[in-house]
């Protein structure tokens, strides 16, 4: 099957019950396709887009310290962890990126992410084919890519996104079941929303069950997708401690409270609105419909979102099928048509398939405008206050830069990874951020020597009107504290 085929080919195979367009035409380029390469396309320009996400750098700074040292099992970038030991719980992607940078830098590393996003939403436009019209799977794919637009950034996550699309795949009845073996002990090492995957195949087969459907296909796809998470979880640099992961992660629950993607979402942005747009047309082609093989995933997955903002991407993937199989039909246009200006058409559309990411994607590769650089560049050469030998608190993305930046020198206090940093260090953190009472035990605690904040921030004030620290150095966004006692205030 060629590309242009897989992204809009006639499904088979397709679970019982399951309502499909009709047969396409002679011609294999046709407007399904072509639509199908456009959404592909867009996919490609989110993932295009510059190195921006503060995990990500963390992420990388792992892998380039795996390259250098072997297996990190310590926390080796932050000064307040002693040396913790520590689960790596995306290890493989990490060694993915550093050897991505080791061979092609930045620049292939943005190509990685470009290809992760495009397909990712040929995957979705594939999901969409239970409706017979074209307009309506349009209609769509407009919000979820709304949604994507957000979401899609080069984190594990967007891996863990192309897994579930293609564990969806299978399940409704395109690709042999078996191919979630690889699928399954790949993920467990790549991203902790592995169980979400189990949690999905078996509301499902519950839902056919209920529909009195054939549920052959989920009951094939759980065991193989759940065999190849047993071997990846223990086939691995820290064994069976990747299975467990996920429930150390849940029992933090009070300090991811406190991390904004893991709190429920308000509804007053583009794409959360998208998102409830999505919702209340699901639940109208739920009713349409009346399939439970659809209305259990789509509700388990729905509650999940307004639970948790970082759901929202992945609900509005499992919703794609719900809403292509219940939502009534926009017009008489169907994806098997086709002419001599469509055929052209998908050829333009493979052509800039090709050229686009060399040309779209030229430096600088990493948006570091929201990081302190030049503050933690005049800190290192003319400050005396070194990350690494000096004590700096800061924020947690900051800390994401530090690790990138100066690797394994152990520079940082506290970054993002939350799910490994002690809770009364979290809380600390928590402290500064509001400027709550207890802020001066927290500086003593740490024995602070250093502070990189944002002007705005109730910090800077605090500490210099009543604690005595020196503001050394200043810009537009960002200044630099020093302690009373150290020789860089006087």
């Amino acid at each position: 099957m060629t590309i242009t085929e897989s992204i809009d080919a006639p499904q088979s195979g397709a679970v019982e019950g399951d309502r499909t367009e009709p047969e396409a035409s002679a011609s294999r380029l046709n407007l399904g396709v072509f639509v199908g390469m456009s959404m592909t396309l867009v996919g490609l320009g989110f993932g295009a887009s510059r190195i921006s996400d503060n995990s990500f750098l963390t992420h990388l700074a792992t892998g380039r310290e795996m390259l250098d040292n072997g297996v990190v099992r310590n926390d080796v970038f932050t000064w307040t962890s002693n040396g913790d030991g520590v689960v790596v719980q995306s290890w493989l992607a990490s060694l993915m990126y550093a050897v991505v940078d080791d061979v092609a830098g930045f620049h292939g590393l943005r190509l990685l992410t470009a290809l992760l996003g495009a397909v990712l939403a040929a995957m979705a436009w594939r999901l969409t084919r239970g409706s017979s019209a074209l307009l309506t799977r349009v209609a769509i794919m407009v919000p979820f890519l709304a949604v994507g637009h957000v979401n899609w950034t080069e984190r594990p996550l967007l891996i863990a996104f192309v897994f579930f699309a293609a564990m969806m795949l299978v399940a409704e009845g395109e690709g042999r079941p078996r191919w979630l073996l690889l699928i399954g002990a790949l993920w467990i090492n790549v991203h902790g929303s592995w169980p979400l995957a189990l949690v999905y195949l078996a509301v499902r087969f519950v839902g056919g069950g209920i529909d009195r459907g054939d549920v052959r296909r989920e009951l094939q796809s759980f065991g193989y997708l759940g065999a190849g998470m047993l071997v990846g979880g223990i086939v691995n640099p820290y064994g069976p401690a990747m299975l467990v992961f996920p429930l150390d992660l849940l029992g933090r629950q009070e300090t991811l409270s406190n991390i904004v993607e893991w709190q429920s979402p308000s509804f007053d942005s583009l794409w959360t609105r998208a998102f409830l747009i999505m919702a209340l047309g699901a639940i109208a082609a739920l009713v349409r419909s009346g399939r439970w093989r659809d209305a259990l995933p789509t509700m388990v997955f729905l509650a999940a979102a307004l639970v948790g903002r970082r759901n929202i991407a992945l609900a509005s993937l499992v919703m794609l099928p719900t809403l292509a199989r219940g939502l009534p039909a926009i017009g008489r246009l169907t994806a098997a048509r086709s002419s001599d200006a469509v055929r052209l058409g998908c050829i333009a559309a493979g052509a800039m398939l090709l050229i686009l990411p060399g040309l779209a994607m030229t430096g600088p590769h990493v948006d570091v405008d929201r990081y302190p650089e030049d503050a933690i560049t005049a800190m290192e050469n003319d400050l005396g206050l070194i990350p690494g030998e000096t004590r700096i608190i800061h924020q947690d993305f900051v800390g994401n830069y530090l690790d990138i930046r100066y690797g394994n020198a152990g520079a940082t206090w506290i970054d993002d990874r939350f799910e490994l940093h002690d809770a009364s260090l979290v809380d600390d953190y928590i402290t500064l951020l509001d400027g709550d009472p207890g802020w001066s035990d927290v500086l003593d605690r740490y024995d602070a020597e250093a502070i990189v904040w944002p002007r705005a921030g109730v910090l800077v004030e605090l500490t210099t009107e009543i604690a005595g620290w020196t503001e050394v150095w200043a810009d537009e966004d960002w200044v630099v504290l020093c302690a009373p006692a150290h020789p860089a205030c006087s």
